[in-house]
């Protein structure tokens, strides 16, 4: 009996137990509390009631390209805009890369021979002029292609412009062998004449340099020329203007800029007749470990730059100011300052160029530096700026290239390709290709 009664007690205090248990997790259920106290040691108590840290940002990436501003501070990366091509040249061929990156591709240019001297041209509409054994317009997407003029096998092409509204080109032609006549051809694309022409055995030897820039139709009715001293290469030395309204081979040059200083005009500005021009150039030596390539250091550069208006009637130079002076009889010929590519911007209110030294013993490389200068109004109203130093560069030879949009420019160094924001010098490398190669433009959508 008694093992009976303690059984039964048992039973009772299980039961009990049993429901105590339940009725404790109910209400700690309810409350949201957890079954286990954890175990907090010193040290995470010495962390309670301080903020979380904020996490590091991933820093803002940087570029990689040969280019330092004057502080020396990180240049960053720019983020190229879509929807453009680039569009270069190599002894080979003409290339054409995407913004977007991939491998370049060659185009079908039909004639097309490398030319120091005569670069292709980008026109407005996107299209592209080259020539060869002649001239041909070919459009880069669809790829058709127009020929323009074809030339004589005795012949070669000194030079090669277009205006600046797309619809009127020029060039000039001359005998290969130096033993012949020079031509001139000026008129639209479709229907281009001979406009003059003389013997080569007369300089000044006349080539192409421009178009004047004028209001409507005026503007392609003055063609501008200069004097390639009888060279294939890229010289040009003094100014003059050509009257194409007069009947084709009776206008005679008039001289607008004497050259007799060994000065040449450089560059003209868009939508405005302001010219840059150097009153001296002369020759640097060309580096002797083949970072320069011969037919570039063989070139006569820029030593100074100026700039004035063509205007009047008729047409003249008007006043003169100087950007950057010449230099005479220097001891240290490494303290020469030497000019490469300079350009307008597209709205041209400014003017970039590439300034260079020479080291004085061999392999004579280049230092080089991007500068810019700020020029409004014209004729006498026409006002330089200071040049400002926007970038330096270790690379041994440094060129500007056309515009990839309204504020990018392209830079060939050692190379590569790059772009440059002119706004915050941003920058990022668009192609290397491990050889000398020149910049013809871009073609794309929108302003950046």
């Amino acid at each position: 009996m008694l093992g009976v009664i303690v059984l039964l007690v048992l039973v009772c205090l299980l039961v009990v137990s049993s429901l105590g248990m339940l009725l404790f997790s109910v209400i700690q259920a309810a409350s949201g509390s957890t079954a286990l106290t954890p175990t907090v040691n010193a040290s995470q108590t010495a962390q309670a009631g301080k903020t979380t840290p904020t996490p590091i940002l991933s820093p803002t990436p940087l570029s990689s390209a040969p280019f330092y501003p004057p502080n020396n501070a990180p240049v960053p990366a720019l983020q190229l805009p879509a929807g453009h091509t680039l569009i270069y040249e190599e002894q080979g061929g003409i290339y054409l890369i995407p913004s977007a990156g991939g491998l370049p591709q060659q185009l079908v240019t039909p004639g097309y021979l490398y030319n120091e001297a005569v670069r292709p041209i980008l026109t407005p509409s996107g299209q592209l002029l080259y020539s060869g054994t002649g001239i041909w317009l070919t459009n880069i997407f669809s790829g058709t292609i127009t020929q323009i003029a074809a030339f004589a096998s005795n012949q070669v092409i000194t030079a090669m412009t277009l205006s600046s509204d797309g619809t009127t080109i020029a060039w000039s032609t001359e005998a290969a062998n130096g033993n012949g006549a020079i031509d001139i051809y000026a008129g639209s694309l479709a229907a281009p004449v001979k406009v003059f022409e003389q013997s080569s055995a007369h300089c000044p030897c006349f080539r192409v340099f421009g178009f004047l820039n004028g209001a409507g139709k005026q503007g392609n009715n003055t063609l501008l020329l200069t004097d390639n001293q009888q060279s294939h290469v890229a010289i040009q030395y003094g100014l003059w203007s050509l009257d194409l309204t007069a009947p084709p081979l009776t206008a005679l040059p008039s001289l607008l800029l004497p050259e007799n200083t060994t000065q040449g005009p450089l560059a003209l500005a868009p939508f405005s007749n302001v010219l840059l021009y150097s009153s001296y150039e002369g020759g640097v030596p060309v580096p002797t470990d083949n970072s320069v390539p011969d037919e570039v250091g063989a070139l006569t550069y820029p030593n100074s730059l100026d700039v004035t208006t063509l205007d009047g009637r008729p047409l003249k130079s008007d006043v003169s100011h100087v950007l950057l002076p010449e230099q005479h009889e220097l001891l240290n010929s490494a303290e020469y300052h030497w000019i490469t590519t300079p350009v307008f911007t597209p709205d041209g209110h400014n003017i970039i160029y590439v300034e260079f030294s020479s080291l004085s013993q061999p392999p004579y490389d280049r230092s080089s530096a991007i500068f810019m200068a700020s020029i409004s109004g014209a004729g006498k109203s026409l006002r330089v700026g200071k040049p400002q130093l926007l970038l330096t560069s270790t690379a041994r030879l440094v060129e500007l290239g056309g515009w990839f949009s309204n504020n990018i420019l392209t830079i060939y160094a050692d190379g590569a390709i790059y772009a440059l924001n002119m706004h915050n010098d941003s920058s990022a490398m668009i192609i290397r290709i491990h050889t000398y190669a020149r910049i013809i433009g871009a073609v794309g959508t929108g302003n950046v």
